[in-house]
């Protein structure tokens, strides 16, 4: 019983006050980062706060390009934000709290079925990780258990709600516990959750689309030595999907994981892709991402090879003397 009762009072309120923490330390994290940016894609204050405003909707430029998933994405924050905060149970918590707080609550129904639909569109996230080869190459282990993390308090809240466990004698007795102790897992849990872009590495050309369309300037490439290395700064990313729409490889993606580490580094730049430059056959100067240039030769365009094979200074002065030669 102390244990019961420390769960659901103490762990309880730690977890809120956790919660409130981190996101109040991560939106000031953020506000620095973005103010103090030596390289915005469109600098001033008005774009500046046009940047804060886009936070608040995540994915909006990726939503032409993949339209049904952008819609299951909508709906299940939708989902996660609405039956937490209006649920009348949690409200009547907050209404015995010290804070005697109250406001307009959902209805039974309406809370029914948005949490049927969060957990099908959790059930859906889930299953396409572990079909789908492409997604499942570029999945951790961490990915499944976000997923499941996040969807475990809406269904032991459910199976709570409804009593459909009353028959199993342990879990008859303790769901209610389990259904606090699980939704406090996922509030420290988000104090440390990022939405973060990856570039697929088996897709990725290093073509730098995605870094050109940045409008924070998130996404830098420098060309050092033989390669081309891309470089993400995680505070500076509104997770706009910018990057995801405009790669015409599908390499880029946003994808949420958990990083403790993260959360503490904030100006911290993290290497995400490296690929190597392609040599000129003529200057042996290096011009463009190998994995680029090799994907031109193997669509079976009419490209001749003083072409492809030359870097664009030689091209030129290849031309040029083409021309002279047929002038004479």
């Amino acid at each position: 019983m102390a244990f019961i009762s420390f769960i659901e009072g103490p762990l309880l309120w730690f977890s809120f006050l956790f919660f409130a923490a981190g996101i109040v330390t991560r939106f000031i994290f953020f506000s620095f980062v973005i103010i103090k940016s030596s390289k915005p894609r469109n600098p001033g204050w008005s774009n500046t706060l046009v940047s804060f405003l886009r936070l608040f909707l995540p994915f909006h430029m990726a939503v032409i390009k993949k339209p049904v998933y952008a819609a299951l994405r909508y709906l299940f924050h939708i989902c996660l934000f609405v039956v937490p905060i209006w649920l009348a149970g949690h409200i009547a918590l907050w209404e015995e709290s010290r804070f005697d707080w109250t406001w307009g609550t959902l209805s039974d129904e309406w809370a029914d079925w948005m949490t049927l639909l969060f957990l099908f569109i959790a059930a859906y996230l889930f299953i396409r990780r572990v079909i789908l080869s492409g997604i499942r190459t570029e999945s951790k282990k961490e990915d499944l258990l976000l997923i499941i993390i996040t969807a475990l308090p809406f269904l032991t809240g459910y199976f709570y709600a409804h009593g459909t466990l009353d028959s199993i004698a342990f879990l008859g007795d303790n769901i209610g516990t389990i259904h606090i102790l699980s939704g406090e897992l996922m509030l420290i849990m988000v104090a440390f959750l990022f939405c973060r872009t990856r570039l697929n590495r088996e897709m990725c050309t290093g073509c730098a689309a995605c870094e050109l369309s940045c409008p924070t300037g998130t996404l830098e490439f420098r060309d050092e030595g033989r390669n081309r290395i891309f470089s993400y700064l995680l505070y500076q990313c509104i997770s706009c999907g910018a990057c995801v729409n405009t790669c015409p490889e599908k390499a880029a993606e946003l994808r949420h994981e958990i990083d403790i580490l993260r959360l503490f580094r904030p100006t911290s730049r993290e290497t995400i892709r490296s690929v190597e430059l392609k040599e000129c056959e003529q200057c042996n100067g290096l011009y463009a991402p190998g994995p680029l240039m090799r994907k031109i030769e193997n669509v079976g365009l009419k490209i001749t090879d003083d072409y492809i094979q030359f870097c664009p200074k030689c091209r030129r002065s290849n031309y040029l003397e083409r021309i002279r030669v047929s002038t004479r």
